[in-house]
């Protein structure tokens, strides 16, 4: 009796899926209201907008204070690390929903074709926002 091949890619999509989905649900809308609604709700007083505080913490600086000394250093990345995760995790979720939307559709005779290529445009676009927010100083 021949033991049946086991498929070991699949469940990894399915834990970036999830992983997506968990971090699109928790950290987007707190990124949303942070950017957009904090300040037209006057949670943060419109004194408080401004680019210097911003591109600060990008560099790290106030990190020491809210982390300590020893784990200061990761001021810098923290901020970066966040925009990857929403990035990279919406597009993980967002392809894979998609492509059993192509599936749903009939075409999940092109599995071989369209997993390759969805799953390509999400590993693009990751990468592209690691460069893009790791470019910054």
């Amino acid at each position: 009796m021949a033991a049946a091949e086991v498929d070991r890619v699949t469940p990894m999509f399915w834990g970036l899926f999830s992983a997506g989905g968990f971090v699109v649900a928790f950290l987007l809308p707190v990124f949303i209201f942070m950017n957009s609604l904090a300040y037209g709700l006057h949670v943060v007083p419109w004194e408080k907008v401004e680019y210097g505080g911003a591109l600060r913490w990008i560099r790290g600086d106030p990190a020491t204070a809210l982390l300590g000394s020893t784990l200061g250093w990761l001021g810098g990345w923290l901020p970066k690390l966040f925009l990857v995760l929403i990035i990279g995790g919406g597009l993980f979720h967002g392809l894979h929903r998609f492509k059993y939307v192509l599936y749903d559709v009939g075409l999940h005779r092109a599995k071989k074709v369209l997993d390759p290529i969805l799953y390509g445009i999400a590993a693009a676009g990751t990468v592209a926002a690691v460069v893009l927010a790791f470019s910054f100083p």
